[in-house]
């Protein structure tokens, strides 16, 4: 609630205090209304149980620019979201999670023109988000609290920077022992992470993209770790390096563009009797799209991608082969219908998007997934936003389904736009056998999107 209040207290004075300043200091702002709605037909493949779910989400983004002078400046992004109508016991005053959260707040300094730094809390990607991305389609974008530094030169720019995840207690102190279901490893348990990455800049003019990027990710264990081996916000540790690149070339109106990810791990895990553990994490990620414009059909562009992560064969209690994903763009990462999530996915994709009017766009694209290691007896994939509703099976079977999206957007004049998707997923054999729970029936969401920025 002090949180809350010192920033309504923030944007109350922020009109004085630009009346009050000296000439050079600028304020500006920018905001954005965004209102979906979504109706899921069927959404665990299973039509006699489940048939239908809607529900509707709203966000307000508000965004506040400060600028002393060239050298000084700063950023500040308010996120206001929710389900409409959702409640824990009915209650509408006290129950509604609708919330106001503070996504970015950094002060960036410029000493010399080719050298700047961020400090605070802020949105960072690069990979065209596939290694770390922003993530702004969900709800709540991925923020980092921490250090940037940017070095721009002819040749190409460097970027460090310095991110905590995690501060976490201990749960003892120095001089009690450590108890089942809390404490910790460390005294003073944190996740971390640093990371190196380039783009080159001085280049052919047939070559668009050079990236590389190397990332040190270090988090200490608690006690009574739940097991997971993914190193988001799990209680496990990790002791990790992940390394990659994405190039991309251009031949006229043909696009290729190529990314590899990987990272060699340990997850470090602590039963609630004391008991340690670790496990040998290394997966890698390959992905390739070869894309064509046509400017004189309707501003038309064909893709088609192909992409591969690794996944765990379940033979060993002390590795795990499944690419961990990461700080991923999620959306349409695997289809627009966010179902499945990379971790043991392959999938083909062949899309078409143009634009019958200027205003408009329309696509259509088709994605068929499996998975990469089938030989394990239980789930290996890691299920996107919208699919836990479908039940993870027990077999040896790889092929996931088929999906079919067909989007439009349409954009008006004063900054409103709307966006009308729909998709269609058919599931595959690892639905259709060992089908206890009969998840064979086709599944299709339908999204009604409506923005508007100031």
């Amino acid at each position: 609630m002090r949180r809350l209040l010192a920033v309504a207290a923030l944007v109350a004075f922020m009109p004085t205090a630009n009346a009050q300043d000296t000439g050079k200091t600028e304020f500006s702002t920018n905001a954005e209304l965004r209102v979906r709605y979504f109706l899921m037909q069927n959404p665990g493949a299973n039509e006699k149980e489940f048939g239908t779910n809607g529900f509707g989400q709203h966000r307000f983004k508000g965004d506040l620019h400060y600028k002393a002078n060239e050298q000084i400046s700063g950023h500040a992004s308010l996120l206001y979201n929710g389900n409409w109508g959702q409640q824990v016991d009915g209650n509408p005053v006290t129950d509604n999670p609708q919330f106001l959260n503070v996504n970015e707040a950094y002060l960036r300094w410029m000493p010399v023109s080719e050298l700047s730094m961020q400090l605070g809390r802020q949105n960072y990607g690069f990979a065209d988000g596939f290694v770390m991305g922003v993530n702004d389609w969900q709800q709540m974008p991925y923020s980092y609290d921490g250090l940037l530094l940017n070095w721009e030169a002819e040749f190409g720019k460097i970027q460090f920077f310095g991110f905590k995840l995690r501060e976490l207690d201990s749960g003892t102190r120095p001089s009690q022992p450590q108890t089942a279901g809390h404490g910790a490893a460390s005294r003073d348990p944190e996740h971390n992470m640093y990371g190196l990455v380039f783009d080159l800049k001085s280049k052919p003019e047939w070559l668009k993209t050079v990236n590389v990027h190397l990332i040190k990710n270090n988090g200490d264990a608690l006690i009574d770790g739940n097991g997971a081996t993914t190193m988001n916000q799990s209680t496990d540790g990790i002791d990790g390096l992940r390394y990659g690149a994405m190039l991309g070339f251009a031949f006229d109106a043909t696009e290729l563009n190529l990314w590899y990810a990987a990272h060699d791990s340990k997850f470090k895990r602590i039963a609630a009797g004391g008991a340690k553990t670790e496990i040998d994490g290394k997966g890698n990620m390959m992905q390739a799209e070869l894309a064509h414009t046509v400017e004189n059909f309707m501003n038309s562009r064909v893709h088609f991608r192909y992409h591969q992560d690794s996944g765990n064969d379940g033979k060993s209690a002390t590795e795990n082969g499944n690419y961990d994903a990461f700080f991923y763009e999620q959306h349409n990462a695997a289809g627009m219908m966010d179902l499945f999530g990379w971790g043991n996915l392959t999938y083909m994709q062949l899309g078409w998007n143009f634009k019958p009017q200027d205003n408009t766009q329309v696509g259509l694209q088709y994605s068929m997934f499996s998975r990469t290691e089938a030989s394990a007896t239980s789930a290996t994939y890691t299920q996107g936003l919208y699919g836990g509703f479908l039940d993870s099976q027990a077999n040896d079977k790889d092929k996931l389904g088929d999906e079919i999206d067909l989007w439009a957007t349409h954009h008006y004049d004063g900054g409103l736009s709307t966006t009308l998707r729909v998709g269609y997923f058919i599931p595959g054999d690892y639905f259709k056998d060992a089908n206890t729970n009969n998840t064979d029936d086709a599944v299709m969401h339908i999204m009604l999107e409506g923005k508007a920025t100031f």
